[in-house]
């Protein structure tokens, strides 16, 4: 007997995604091919935690190949750690740039919000280097 009880709409509406991120993750490699009833895709229950899971990495800024990186790690029964700790080593980095670029922006756009330059070729802000 399967557990697979779930259609594409039901695990849809519990993950609080559309039904062709299904799909894409599926033809992607994220999700494994669904079991087939009639015709129609059918899932098991835990699906809903994998695209968490899956909601959950691209949140933190991984993409769908490093995903598929981690979860077929721990598909194939490497502790979660291990990888998780690998992908977030090279991430914090380009996090960390980001992060540096935003607050520079930041700063731009404060000194620009009590500008009072009458062209913008006067304008420090504007000037090379600024």
């Amino acid at each position: 007997m399967t557990n697979a009880t779930l259609s594409i709409g039901e695990v849809a509406g519990q993950a609080g995604i559309n039904v062709s991120a299904i799909r894409f993750y599926e033809r992607r490699g994220l999700l494994a091919e669904p079991e087939r009833v009639s015709g129609q895709r059918r899932y098991a229950p835990a699906i809903v935690q994998r695209l968490g899971a899956i909601d959950a990495a691209k949140q933190a800024g991984f993409t769908l190949d490093e995903i598929g990186v981690l979860l077929a790690a721990t598909d194939q029964g490497a502790p979660a750690h291990e990888p998780l700790r690998a992908l977030a080593d090279r991430k914090l980095p380009e996090v960390e740039a980001l992060i540096e670029h935003a607050q520079a922006m930041r700063d731009w756009l404060d000194a620009a919000s009590t500008c009072g330059c009458d062209t913008l070729d006067v304008c420090a802000l504007f000037a090379r280097g600024a």
